[in-house]
């Protein structure tokens, strides 16, 4: 149409230079998205994407279930499409241009021969360039083009006509050039108008992170981090970019798994200036792990339900309010635990060094036998800061009754180096006369020997 056209009978229409180079991109961008449901795709011609699905029916639970999963993802990406299924490329080709019928999904041959063959020939593009000389001897459809005479038909036309419909009707083989992923990934969105509430922000995300999901789905890789740049405008009220990184505690490669965050994260965003383009990248990638061919539930499955609630409370919460217990190397107890936000690195958090000695001196007191507690027991409950006991005839006493040693003791030597000073200490098990038992030490080399309570047990 004229631009004239347009305009008088849609005049907020947005009118744009055609570009071929932006068409070709964009067509790359539907491809590097698609690439989640097969390796083999390939650009059939300059206006359709050709997917060799085959050995991806069984993934996705038969051609429907697939049919669906690639109708959701082209419709995340903005564009207008027109789908369909069958044994040969140039066969669902022909089925995708007619509009004689709704039924464009064609899983047998027998079947494709009865959809194509009432056809008209003009939607087969080699047969285009002789539309009129066909339609002059009374060739209308497919299916009478397939009865005339090979030999005449293709000293009138040209041998590709009858290879174009012998390719369709899936009598000879076809070739294509596969399409590949490029090796890194980074991808930006220009958008036409200003983006100025987050919601607009997510719609465009989307369509970024399906592509990086088909790219992942290509190369093998997952992630667990992602890096959003929310670009404002330039000149004279230019702002530096807005940077979102979404980080997830395990690495992930389905879109799903990323936006429940992301949708967490721009609900707390809020934008400082319209957004004019959105970039998406990845610092670092992983190997996926193999699929389980296990009958039964594996554990993993349940650690990465785990994984998704906890990335979904600390995009909600904040990073710093959801914590995790890291061990520490340090021998004393109420040092040995260490609270960081979850994902953190012990190694990253704190180093300690320390000395231990288990030798038992001359002067400790004499415990009981006792039943069996293992090697080192240790209490369940620690106390947040070690009690002061006191004393009945040489006894360390908890709540008015005097307690009795029953194993122990163990030596504990550490944290010379901090401004506390040296902790000498010999530990015990203690127990009451309820049966209840107790954690305890004494400090050795001091003036004023004291029990403490520790730690109790369950």
């Amino acid at each position: 149409m004229q631009r004239s056209s347009v305009l008088g009978l849609a005049p907020q229409t947005l009118m744009r230079d055609y570009n071929p180079f932006l068409e070709q991109q964009s067509l790359e961008q539907i491809a590097l998205s698609l690439l989640q449901y097969t390796p083999n795709l390939a650009f059939l011609n300059p206006h359709a994407l050709l997917l060799e699905v085959s050995a991806s029916l069984l993934l996705f639970k038969g051609p429907r279930g697939l049919w669906q999963r690639i109708q959701s993802s082209l419709l995340t990406q903005g564009v207008h499409t027109r789908l369909s299924m069958a044994p040969t490329a140039q066969g669902a080709w022909v089925l995708a241009c007619q509009t004689q019928s709704r039924q464009r999904r064609v899983l047998q041959k027998p079947t494709l021969t009865r959809r194509l063959d009432p056809l008209p020939i003009a939607t087969l593009p080699a047969a285009q360039a002789y539309s009129d000389w066909l339609e002059g001897i009374g060739c209308h459809t497919l299916g009478q083009l397939r009865k005339l005479p090979r030999t005449g038909l293709q000293q009138r036309s040209a041998p590709a006509l009858m290879q174009a419909v012998d390719a369709a009707y899936g009598l000879t083989d076809e070739h294509f050039t596969w399409f590949e992923a490029p090796d890194f990934f980074s991808q930006r969105y220009d958008l036409i108008e200003r983006i100025e509430h987050t919601h607009a922000v997510l719609a465009v995300a989307k369509k970024l992170i399906e592509q990086l999901c088909g790219w992942l789905h290509a190369k093998h890789y997952s992630v667990s981090s992602l890096d959003f740049l929310l670009h404002h405008e330039k000149g004279r009220h230019a702002r530096p970019p807005t940077a979102l990184t979404l980080t997830l505690s395990q690495a992930c490669w389905q879109p799903q798994d990323f936006l429940t965050v992301l949708v967490e994260q721009l609900h707390q965003l809020t934008l400082a200036a319209p957004v004019i383009a959105l970039e998406l990248s990845i610092a670092s990638v992983e190997p996926r792990p193999g699929l389980s061919n296990s009958l039964f539930p594996e554990p993993t499955q349940w650690i990465k339900q785990e994984h998704r609630l906890l990335d979904l409370l600390r995009a909600r919460l904040g990073a710093g309010q959801v914590l995790q217990a890291l061990p520490v190397a340090d021998y004393r107890p109420e040092q040995a635990n260490f609270w960081a936000p979850l994902g953190a690195s012990p190694g990253t958090l704190r180093a300690a060094s320390e000395v231990r000695a288990r030798d038992i001196s001359p002067g400790s007191p004499k415990t009981d036998n006792p039943p069996s507690l293992g090697t080192n027991a240790r209490p369940f409950w620690l106390l947040p800061a070690p009690l002061a006991l006191g004393t009945q005839n040489n006894r360390p006493v908890y709540k008015g009754m005097a307690l009795r040693l029953i194993q122990g003791p163990e030596r504990l030597e550490s944290g010379w180096w901090n401004e506390s000073g040296h902790d000498l200490r010999d530990y015990f098990i203690a127990e009451d006369s309820h049966a209840v038992r107790y954690w305890i030490y004494r400090q050795r080399e001091t003036l004023n020997l004291r029990w403490f309570l520790h730690g109790l047990f369950a």
